[in-house]
């Protein structure tokens, strides 16, 4: 029997690669390679029309050239695999591309089958259809032209004297086979048998023809192939978007400052919260804090400033600070210190901003924060892009038979 075709083209291709006989897009192959190699050799002649029609499903009139540059490169990945080994069986359309790369004769595969059968099949068709008086003349013709009885005639596998011989055993067999099936319908009429249902898988088979003797292809279920969900492309823009837009909310959230509430007609007192005033009633009673009197100025413009390492030399002349104690706390306006009134605040003062401040460390500190960031955005995008999908190969439809065309002589019409 002839190897099989795809094998067979596989095993050439790797062959041309050790000797260094194909293109460089073919030595180290990617989707992307594939395609450009197909786009360097199509040459829009009928065979490599051909091969793209039934490679992209399309019809042989279409644009063909137009329909491969516009491909996407992913339509290369089963044959990338096939011949990388992820996969040991793969469509029948991506053998006969590689084929077609690699110049591999004979192409397609009809006709490296047929090639094997051609040679002789005229012969073994006039023994089938003989009578038992002229297979005998042929026999004795073959080994009379052959003195030592060797095989003059070969074909898959089979030399024709044998034929002859099988011939008339296959013949008796049929006859004693329908007489033993008479008698033993004759037995069991009118009893059922019982319905065994069958264990084994199903295998669907695409019978050859039986006239030219073509080859049975059995069709075995493909590995499954799987491709990256995500495009890196699409991966790279979403990590960069993340990142943008989780920065600029940090950074809008730090220098963010609550809202002032302004004082009820009844409140005419505020008291300290934290690090602003809050308008109350004078009659209220709060612990730890000092109630004073509302003033608006101071109510709208007094606030602490936390993150004190963000000041700068712009700062000068802006801010103030408690300058007593060791803990320095700085405010955005002047007047008495808010929990202890009998204290004034002091303007901020270069020395003051060179020994308890440090803007260096702020933003060291963020940078940290930053790099954390990007290191983390970059293990999910790397997580996305390791994701993998089945891809199901497309169900290829059964083509119908076309039916001969009568031609029939028109009768000409009286009028």
């Amino acid at each position: 029997m002839p190897e099989d075709y795809q094998d067979l083209v596989l095993a050439t291709y790797k062959k041309k690669c050790e000797e260094r006989k194909l293109h460089l897009n073919l030595l180290k192959p990617t989707v992307v390679k594939l395609k450009k190699e197909c786009l360097k050799k199509y040459d829009a002649s009928d065979e490599a029309k051909d091969v793209f029609s039934g490679f992209f499903d399309k019809d042989k009139m279409d644009n063909i050239s137009l329909i491969l540059s516009k491909a996407d490169p992913g339509d290369f990945r089963p044959l990338l695999n096939h011949i990388n080994g992820a996969t040991k069986r793969t469509d029948e359309k991506n053998s006969e591309l590689l084929a077609w790369l690699i110049d591999f004769q004979p192409r397609p595969s009809t006709t490296y089958y047929k090639s094997f059968d051609g040679e002789h099949q005229n012969e073994i068709e006039e023994i089938i259809g003989a009578t038992d008086v002229e297979l005998e003349e042929i026999k004795n013709e073959i080994i009379r032209d052959n003195d030592k009885g060797e095989q003059k005639l070969e074909n898959g596998g089979y030399n024709i004297i044998e034929e002859l011989d099988k011939k008339k055993e296959v013949e008796k067999e049929i006859k004693e086979s329908n007489t033993n099936k008479l008698i033993g319908e004759t037995e069991n009429k009118g009893k059922k048998e019982p319905v065994v249902k069958s264990t084994t898988p199903s295998v669907k088979i695409n019978e050859g023809d039986k006239d030219t003797g073509s080859p049975i292809n059995v069709h075995r279920p493909e590995d499954p192939v799987y491709e990256y969900r995500f495009s890196p492309r699409y991966i790279t823009i979403a990590c960069i978007i993340l990142l943008f837009v989780g920065t600029t909310s940090f950074v809008a959230w730090e220098n963010s400052t609550s809202s002032v509430r302004m004082p009820n007609a009844d409140e005419k007192c505020m008291y300290w919260n934290e690090d602003h005033y809050e308008p109350v009633k004078c009659n209220a009673q709060i612990a730890n804090a000092t109630i004073i009197p509302l003033d608006l100025k101071k109510l709208q413009r007094q606030r602490k400033i936390n993150l004190s390492d963000t000041l700068t030399s712009y700062s000068l002349g802006k801010v103030w600070y408690k300058g007593f104690v060791k803990d320095h706390e700085f405010f955005t306006a002047a007047g008495p210190y808010p929990t202890d009134t009998t204290r004034v605040l002091k303007k901020l003062s270069p020395i003051i901003l060179a020994k308890y401040i440090s803007n260096n460390r702020y933003l060291q500190t963020r940078l940290i924060w930053l790099s954390y960031a990007i290191i983390f955005v970059v293990l999910c995008g790397f997580g996305a892009s390791r994701l993998k999908k089945e891809v199901k190969p497309p169900v290829e439809k059964p083509q119908a038979e076309e039916e001969p065309l009568n031609f029939t002589q028109q009768q000409p019409v009286n009028c």
